[in-house]
């Protein structure tokens, strides 16, 4: 089992308050890489100070209060999964529901993950995570999370005999969008309850994901879409100007006939003799490559539920230049087992064309992006200080990148055991 230790006397002993933030440490003589995959990695220093990163220097004679010398250790950015859900299932049992919360994201960090990206679910409980994590209160990753808006239709539907499903609908962050809905109010509402993005599910026009798209951007929030949204399909987000499409195997259903989508419908044609028409991705790619708009492919989970042809699309969006982001979509463990990102980045270098390199870019740069942060993703100065020390190079096997020795989180280091 690996164990996180706080690295006593690296930062003058001092573990609470901020008097550790006001002193320097060095990452001395690391080959550096930078979490932008056009970037080569090269030999240097790192210089920390009060949470962030204050240079990245290539002289190690330079003064800090004190050093860690990483001869022969490979420094990334701290890895982000952009596609969890933490705060869905066990709800009305909330100690419980803390307690495995607690150890999944303790599970999470100790693997590299120093970010989330929650793609909905209980934002009252997920607000206080994410504060607590953001304030050094909790051993956590950063957490930013999701509202989701859908349809009257797809809540009735998943609320159906769930106890802990009887406000779906009817909250900030689980909201029913009907032709009467006020999205001003509707958005404003999601952005009090803390949230970072839109999730844009199901159950909803081209029409009504255009207005939500367009009042979100309105009032600074980003919009993450599921690929086809029923009626709406793929095109329509797009065209909306979303800033991520999820789950790549979402996208085959644009090529279906008809201007609209009916969801049992489709999914029979779907695993039924479906051939995918390349043309249409490519057509379809194209314009998000065009628009900036990021593909949140979850291979894992689609190599696990039969879809093959999420990596035939996800190939084609890499080769076409769209951003792709490491998000899972799947359940993390408890227990300091392997987590889900790991699977999810192995499949993005084995079976969609993509380099280790390129690959960490999904899980840094591009995945801090797609959340609408500048403020993490590279080893860059004035990036905060969420980083990977390792033993091995990463770019030769990308499954490295989930043994540390080191985690640094906010400028804190955490010594990983095994």
């Amino acid at each position: 089992m690996k164990k996180i230790y706080w690295i006593v006397g690296l930062l003058a002993c001092v573990i609470h308050g901020n008097a550790q933030h006001s002193r320097t440490l060095l990452l001395k003589n690391a080959t550096i890489i930078d979490g932008d995959a056009s970037v080569a990695p090269r030999k240097g220093n790192v210089l920390l100070r009060q949470g962030m990163i204050a240079g990245v220097l290539y002289d190690s004679t330079v003064a800090a209060d004190s050093v860690i010398d990483c001869t022969g250790k490979f420094i990334t950015p701290g890895l982000m999964d952009a596609h969890v859900h933490l705060a869905t299932m066990g709800m009305d049992h909330q100690q419980a529901a803390e307690r495995t919360t607690d150890s999944i994201l303790q599970n999470m960090l100790r693997h590299g993950i120093t970010t989330v990206r929650d793609m909905a679910g209980d934002a009252v409980f997920l607000a206080r995570y994410s504060r607590l994590a953001a304030t050094g209160q909790l051993l956590s990753p950063d957490i930013f999370y999701a509202a989701q808006f859908a349809g009257p239709g797809y809540f009735e539907l998943v609320g159906k005999g769930s106890r802990e499903s009887a406000d779906l609908g009817t909250t900030p962050w689980y909201c029913a969008i009907t032709p009467q809905t006020d999205l001003r109010l509707a958005v404003a509402a999601a952005k009090g309850a803390g949230v970072t993005g839109i999730k844009v599910y199901a159950d909803l026009s081209r029409e009504q994901i255009a207005a939500i798209t367009q009042e979100a951007h309105r009032q600074g929030i980003q919009v993450w879409s599921h690929g086809a949204v029923f009626p709406a399909k793929p095109a329509d987000a797009v065209a909306a100007g979303a800033n991520s499409l999820s789950h790549a195997n979402d996208l085959c259903f644009q090529q279906l006939p008809g201007d609209t989508l009916e969801i049992s419908g489709a999914w029979q044609q779907l695993y039924k003799g479906f051939v995918l028409d390349t043309s249409v991705q490519i057509s379809l790619l194209k314009q998000m490559k065009e628009k900036g708009i990021f593909l949140d492919p979850t291979v894992f989970h689609a190599g696990n539920n039969k879809m093959e042809n999420a990596f035939i699309i996800t190939r084609l969006a890499h080769r076409l230049g769209v951003s792709v982001v490491a998000g899972t979509d799947w359940i993390y463990p408890a227990k300091a087992e392997p987590v889900p990102l790991m699977e999810e980045m192995k499949l993005l270098v084995a079976r969609c064309g993509m380099s280790p390199a390129q690959v960490l870019q999904c899980a840094t740069l591009n995945g801090a992006l797609v959340t609408g942060l500048k403020d993490r993703g590279l080893v860059r100065a004035d990036k905060k200080a969420d980083l990977l020390i390792l033993d091995a190079d990463p770019l030769k096997d990308v499954t490295r990148l989930f043994s540390p020795k080191i985690v640094i989180k906010h400028g804190i280091v955490l010594k990983i055991q095994p």
